[in-house]
């Protein structure tokens, strides 16, 4: 049994997409920030300091480059979320928190989802929490909580804890289980083959004041406690 951010500590930067930020959430976690291009744009007006700007430096406002470190990515075969990523395995910073996954146009939300869908992370949107996952996991969570999970694309998927409960294949482009909830305070999944999308909505909105790594941990489970 695992609580969803019960192993914050593995965490080694925050990588901030150029969507919607919780800057005042950013500033509590206290990690190195990776900004992908544009996503510079709010984090720095908001006293966040990226430890390096990377992509093809299309979307950044050109002043915040100066005295920053940043690194120009001219290939346009990867998006900046894809150079991001990059970026933070060449240098040993993941696992990553992935911020800022939607709030921008439609399809570059999509192809965010798509790409994220392929790594092992976890990201935070509004009050939701989501990861990809195969294989098997449990979560402890409150009876109740809201629980969203897609194929990506498609998966064969069994589940013990749901209220409608899952037994067969679900698929981006059918069937899938949109708000189902928590019917007991352990809900197992099991991806028997494929790969599936699992959304957990935050039932509690806390207030918390600045972490030190120390209290990091501490502050999560505060701030995400399921």
């Amino acid at each position: 049994m695992i609580n969803v951010l019960e192993d914050l500590y593995k965490y080694k930067s925050i990588l901030c997409l150029d969507g919607d930020l919780p800057c005042d959430l950013i500033k509590k976690i206290n990690l190195p920030i990776i900004a992908a291009d544009g996503a510079a744009n709010t984090l720095i007006p908001n006293g966040l300091e990226p430890m390096m700007i990377i992509g093809d430096l299309d979307s950044v406002d050109p002043s915040l480059l100066s005295n920053r470190a940043h690194w120009r990515v001219e290939c346009q075969d990867s998006t900046d979320f894809e150079k991001s990523l990059n970026f933070i395995k060449a240098k040993s910073l993941d696992p990553t928190i992935v911020m800022g996954i939607s709030g921008g146009c439609i399809d570059h939300t999509l192809g965010n989802i798509s790409i994220f869908s392929e790594t092992e992370f976890i990201a935070i949107s509004g009050n939701i929490i989501f990861m990809p996952l195969n294989g098997s996991r449990n979560f402890n969570v409150p009876i109740g909580t809201k629980i969203s999970i897609f194929g990506m694309p498609s998966c064969t998927i069994r589940s013990k804890g749901l209220k409608w409960e899952l037994n067969g294949q679900i698929s981006l482009s059918g069937k899938n289980s949109i708000s189902n909830r928590a019917a007991t305070a352990i809900v197992e999944l099991e991806i028997l083959s494929g790969r599936a999308m699992i959304f957990i909505y935050r039932r509690s909105n806390r207030k918390n004041s600045p972490a030190s790594p120390q209290s990091r941990g501490m502050l999560f489970e505060e701030q995400w406690r399921f």
